[in-house]
C-alpha cells in the first residue's frame, strides 16, 4: 500500500465549520504551495514546498478562513469546483461566481521573508502585486475621486 502524500498535513480547525472536506482543503494546499514555489523558482529563489504548505496552513490558522483584508467569510465549498470548458462557455460571468473562492497572496515582511496571506481570488487581482501600503494608498485616491461623485 502506497503511504498517503497528505501524511503529515492536515486542515486546520478552523475550517471544520465552513465543512470542508479534508481531502478537498489537502489538494488546495498542493495546488497553492506548488505555484507560489513554482513562481519563486522561476525567480531564482529558493524554494521548499513542505515550508510553504506549512506557512500556508500558519495563514489560514489565522485567517480563520476569512479574507485577510476584507474580513469577509470565503466561500470554501468553491475550492476545486472550477471548470476550464465551463469557463470558455461562460466567461466573465462565470468568473464572477468564483469571486469568494479561498487562495492565498504572498507578501513579504521587513525583512524580505515571504508572508502567506488568505483571500479572494477578486481581491487577489484586485491587489495584484502591489503590497498591502501600495494597495491600501490606490484604494484611498479611488475612494477621494470616486466618492466625491457619488455624493
Amino acid at each position: 500500500m502506497k503511504p498517503s502524500p497528505f501524511k503529515k498535513w492536515k486542515r486546520p480547525d478552523c475550517l471544520i465549520k465552513f465543512e470542508v472536506p479534508e481531502t478537498d482543503f489537502l489538494d488546495w494546499l498542493v495546488s497553492k504551495a506548488r505555484a507560489h514555489a513554482m513562481r519563486d523558482l522561476a525567480r531564482g529563489r529558493d524554494v521548499a514546498v513542505p515550508q510553504y504548505k506549512q506557512a500556508i496552513i500558519v495563514a489560514v490558522m489565522e485567517s480563520k478562513g476569512y479574507d485577510f483584508y476584507t474580513g469577509e467569510i470565503l466561500d470554501w465549498a468553491l475550492i476545486r469546483k472550477w471548470n476550464n470548458e465551463e469557463a470558455k462557455r461562460g466567461g466573465g460571468e462565470y468568473r464572477k461566481r468564483f469571486w469568494n473562492l479561498p487562495t492565498v497572496v504572498r507578501d513579504h515582511d521587513q525583512a524580505g521573508l515571504p508572508v502567506f496571506r488568505l483571500c479572494s481570488w477578486r481581491m487577489n487581482d484586485a491587489k495584484n502585486d502591489q503590497t498591502l501600503h501600495e494597495f491600501l494608498d490606490l484604494a484611498a485616491k479611488v475612494k477621494k475621486h470616486r466618492g466625491k461623485m457619488l455624493r
